[in-house]
């Protein structure tokens, strides 16, 4: 099998996110948030983050703090399995990781 040629993307930007968590919370709840407000969220005091390019969950890391600022240290690369690229070929997307944890 050929290595794919990536040149073509090179110049192509993409957004990465690190995501600590979600929730969902009422209209009500946004208006009552204030300064100093906590939202309590489900993800355990040290488990790693989701890493996402784009919309498509990439792996996981580990949130750091180097100099003042926060980092991340990329503790998990997902690969793509077969599926994944069957659905490509039909779809032409590629969507983020189903079942995923939250």
């Amino acid at each position: 099998m050929e290595t794919p040629d990536f040149q073509i993307v090179e110049d192509v930007n993409l957004t990465l996110r690190a995501e600590l968590d979600q929730r969902t919370i009422s209209f009500p709840e946004l208006l009552g948030l204030e300064v100093d407000s906590i939202l309590n969220l489900r993800r355990p005091t040290g488990e790693n983050v989701d890493l996402y390019a784009g919309k498509v969950l990439i792996g996981h890391g580990e949130i750091l703090v180097i100099e003042q600022s926060l980092a991340v240290r990329v503790a998990e690369l997902r690969a793509r399995s077969t599926q994944e690229d069957e659905e490509d070929e039909t779809e032409g997307t590629i969507g983020p990781l189903e079942g995923k944890n939250r």
